[in-house]
């Protein structure tokens, strides 16, 4: 079995991790993974997958235009578009794979609507489906949206995987029409990352902070340092992490910050994270899907502040927080953040033996393969 996966991050890199997760799972069927973001340099896919890149496209960091970087818009798209096609036409797919769209990414369908159709006009023997985390963005015109999103998906898309444990989030709570859907929608459970055992630190706490990207959640891992300060410990060591998509300000005033301070110290992106949570007494982050699923899987106390410009984070760490799994920041009060990590590091929530379905990678696999799988 051939499979194209389609994955276009524009901010963080979540999106990218839980994407190639799947594909790490589809072993030892042939992948070809198609990404049209900044690169993550120094990652080193599986051997089955073949990485192949398009002219990248990422968004501002206030989350507000798309990055064209100079380039006729017009031109880029078309070359995008040309190499996606000419990927598709050399690969074969017999799987289609793409991440979001269309509840997403809708900028990108001067591509993926040219590729759908291509597809489709080779008849039953390529399959088409749409790869979609727990929960959806908010939208100004939800009607329009909706329509527009059960146009597309009923007309080009065979399969709709949510990434889902729909006991904890259901789908219909973020899209209304869910009804409507015409093509089976399954829930796979989470997509996680294997989680490494718990390593004793030599009586250190060791604290982990980080941003996922890196282009937002500065303001998040400045509070953490200054928080710290206030706590009078010699046996705490912060590790705060920097995103490989985060500006070079940024790095130079956490690096200021941050030398005020011996127990302080900055890593670099680290791609293989879930070894690190295996040794930290804490982890404070933001509430990406990514992180959480980490968190989920590591088991580590945790402290999470969702990014505040749309309801997805907050709705995810709301959820986890009524299950005893996580506590959520209130503020970036580096007092209030004082006291959150004093009093987790003393009391622990460790999330024991919760029963959230973690399958979500092998799942997914095993239904692109066709194996018997039931909803």
């Amino acid at each position: 079995m051939r499979v194209l996966f389609y994955c276009q991050h524009v901010l963080g890199i979540g999106h990218f991790f839980r994407s190639m997760e799947i594909a790490r799972a589809l072993e030892p069927h042939e992948v070809l993974f198609v990404e049209g973001g900044e690169p993550l340099h120094g990652f080193t896919p599986p051997s089955h997958v073949r990485w192949a890149f398009l002219p990248p496209v990422m968004m501002d960091p206030d989350f507000h235009n798309m990055e064209i970087r100079g380039q006729d818009e017009e031109r880029l798209w078309r070359e995008r578009r040309e190499i996606l096609l000419s990927l598709y036409h050399s690969f074969g797919p017999d799987w289609i794979v793409t991440e979001l769209f269309p509840f997403g990414r809708r900028i990108f369908r001067h591509e993926l609507t040219p590729l759908l159709d291509v597809a489709r006009s080779h008849g039953p023997g390529v399959r088409v489906a749409c790869s979609l985390r727990d929960i959806l963005v908010e939208k100004a015109d939800v009607d329009k949206y909706e329509k527009r999103v059960l146009n597309i998906l009923n007309t080009r898309y065979d399969l709709l995987l949510v990434h889902a444990d729909p006991r904890v989030l259901d789908l219909g709570e973020t899209f209304s029409r869910i009804d409507e859907i015409r093509i089976p929608l399954i829930y796979t459970g989470l997509v996680c990352r294997p989680a490494p055992e718990r390593r004793r630190t030599d009586g250190r706490r060791v604290i982990v902070a980080s941003t996922g990207g890196g282009r937002v959640g500065v303001d998040l891992l400045r509070a953490v340092i200054e928080g710290l300060r206030r706590l009078d410990r010699g046996d705490l060591e912060l590790r705060v992490f920097l995103g490989p998509f985060m500006e070079e300000a940024d790095r130079g005033a956490l690096a200021s910050l941050a030398s005020i301070d011996p127990r302080v110290f900055l890593r670099p992106f680290a791609s293989d994270f879930p070894q690190e949570l295996a040794e930290a007494s804490l982890s404070i982050s933001m509430a990406g899907y990514n992180t959480c699923m980490d968190i989920l899987a590591s088991r580590v106390p945790a402290l999470v502040y969702p990014f505040p410009q749309n309801r997805e984070q907050a709705m995810r760490a709301d959820r986890l927080e009524r299950l005893g799994l996580l506590r959520v920041l209130a503020s970036l009060s580096p007092s209030d953040l004082a006291h959150a990590m004093e009093a987790l590091l003393e009391h622990p929530d460790v999330p024991g033996s919760h029963t959230l379905d973690l399958d979500g990678a092998a799942r997914t696999a095993r239904l692109l393969a066709g194996s018997p799988l039931s909803p």
